[in-house]
């Protein structure tokens, strides 16, 4: 008897750690439907009072316990039985058990899901196992609920009337829409999954790559405008915007068509639809097709920054497109710069601000009610160019030639002080905002000054004025300033008079320095031009002038 007692002890308890380690319950009853084992995990989702669930109970007991506390939806299979007397709910429900094999999924009150499966085996034991599903049917419907987003997600963007691709964190292709299959002339399984390169031609794959991942990795979104091949034998000027959308680890590039011409004019049109916007433009192949054109001449920038790269290529980009433009280093720079600017009837069109600078210059800008470009220094190469469109699309053309006092060079003093013994400087310089960079810093250290907006000009002018110093603008209109320098020192030979000449360059190139030597000059500066820097140089050359100056 002892024996007995220990084996069927021992049954129990290995039993109970078979429902633990499974995380499953069970109840296990016999033929003629007694209970003749229930684990413990089965309190964790049967509420009946403990006497129910030990051997030898009836099912039909444990079946009107379950009915008397209410909970009866599990037992009933999720079917609606409130109808039901409590005899007509417990007959069916040992039906139920009495089948080979019965499954059903519930959820109780507590939004916890659970499965029953029961099993009546040959012997005529029956066995009942409940499992929480919660975590499963959560993930079913999160599944449901993904592939319902994605559907909507395909069917919104085959609906869009402009070509759309998406890629993932690791610039995969994962999604393209029938507008962008159309374009590119190629069906969507040829590029989804893989890298642009399968799509796109290898030279803009590779730039496009770089600006994609750049959004990637700062959120900043882009636009660069492209040239691609199209239909029957040319090419067609687009624009690629980028944006980076979803959450961390979980981001996603989305990149959309727009005509480069309906882009550029969007700022202007009152009412532009997506087809007029999106008109085919073709035209015969453009030997360089993304080259920077002179599309502005006679407007003028301002750039603030302190990174000289930055300031390097903004220069050659805005230069390129037939801006006149200069450089200052911070706001103080930047507001005394547009002062000058204002006080002449000089109009700004763009100041370009590196994004590292401080909002002080965004401030700036704003209090003079001048359009602002905010860039890093990726961004330079692919869309500086396309930015500056954007932002000057629509304005009236630009005076070519403004009517201001120090831009005329003939006039009979240019300085603070007409009649004041300063120094006098003449400047060689026809960009009309170098041209107040030199007003300024000149006013500032206290040196009279006159402007000269051409070669042959400030050679007369040289001869007229007798300057103590000459400020040489190397590339300057009719005559340029190395053959300007040349004239001059062959007009003073023989009058035993030199006249220092600084020749000021863009570019520290060996060959132009050497160029500014040959050609007479007795120094060089380089642009951007600050105080510092030029009262520097000035003492250098004619050490003589600092006193005068101070007076």
């Amino acid at each position: 008897m002892v024996s007995e007692v220990s084996d069927a002890t021992m049954q129990t308890t290995m039993l109970d750690a078979v429902s633990e380690v499974l995380s499953v319950a069970f109840f296990v009853y016999d033929r003629n439907d007694e209970l003749i084992y229930a684990s413990r995990l089965i309190r964790n989702y049967i509420p009946v009072p403990p006497q129910y669930l030990t051997p030898g109970t009836r099912l039909r007991d444990y079946l009107g316990a379950l009915y008397d506390t209410g909970w009866r939806g599990v037992a009933a299979g999720g079917n609606s039985d409130t109808a039901q007397s409590r005899e007509e709910w417990i007959a069916e429900h040992i039906s139920a058990h009495w089948r080979e094999r019965s499954e059903v999924q519930q959820c109780d009150g507590q939004n916890r899901w659970t499965r029953l499966t029961k099993r009546r085996l040959p012997s005529g034991h029956g066995i009942c196992v409940i499992t929480d599903i919660t975590d499963q049917k959560k993930r079913e419907e999160q599944w449901r609920a993904d592939m319902e987003r994605v559907q909507l997600t395909e069917e919104i963007l085959d609906n869009l009337p402009q070509p759309v691709f998406v890629q993932d964190r690791n610039l995969g292709m994962v999604a393209v829409n029938k507008a962008f299959c159309g374009f590119m002339d190629i069906p969507p399984e040829s590029v989804l999954g893989g890298a642009l390169a399968g799509a796109f031609p290898d030279e803009i794959a590779g730039k496009l790559t770089g600006v994609t991942r750049h959004v990637l990795e700062t959120g900043t979104a882009s636009a660069m405008a492209v040239d691609l091949p199209a239909a029957p034998s040319g090419f067609r000027r687009v624009v690629l915007r980028s944006q980076r959308v979803g959450k961390p680890g979980r981001y996603f590039i989305v990149t959309s068509f727009a005509d480069a011409v309906g882009a550029a004019s969007e700022g202007t049109a009152t009412a532009t639809t997506a087809a007029t916007v999106y008109t085919p433009l073709l035209r015969e192949k453009d030997p360089a097709p993304a080259e920077v054109r002179p599309v502005h001449l006679g407007r003028k920038a301002l750039l603030v920054t302190k990174d000289t790269d930055f300031e390097t290529k903004s220069l050659k980009t805005l230069q390129k497109l037939g801006f006149d433009c200069c450089c200052v280093r911070d706001a103080v720079e930047q507001e005394a710069f547009l002062s000058v600017a204002r006080s002449v009837g000089v109009a700004i069109d763009l100041i370009v601000v590196d994004t590292e600078m401080d909002v002080k210059c965004l401030e700036v800008a704003d209090d003079y009610d001048i359009g602002t470009i905010t860039l890093d220094g990726f961004q330079l190469d692919t869309e500086l160019a396309f930015m500056i469109m954007e932002k000057l699309a629509g304005l009236e053309p630009p005076a070519m030639a403004d009517d201001w006092e120090i831009n005329t060079g003939e006039v009979e003093h240019g300085g603070r002080h007409p009649h004041a013994p300063a120094p006098l400087v003449l400047v060689a310089e026809d960009n009309d905002i170098n041209q107040i960079v030199f007003s300024q810093i000149l006013e500032g250290l206290g040196y009279d000054y006159r402007i000269a907006a051409d070669g042959e000009a400030v050679v007369r002018l040289s001869r007229e004025l007798r300057p103590d110093i000459v400020l040489m603008d190397v590339t300057l209109p009719l005559l340029n300033g190395f053959e300007a320098c040349r004239r001059i020192r062959e007009e003073e030979r023989g009058t035993g008079r030199t006249t220092p000449v600084i020749g000021v360059l863009v570019q520290a190139f060996e060959r132009d320095r050497d160029e500014c030597f040959a050609a007479g000059m007795n120094d060089v500066i380089l642009k951007p031009l600050s105080p510092d820097a030029v009262e520097a140089v000035l003492e250098r050359v004619a050490p003589q002038l600092k006193g005068a100056s101070a007076g």
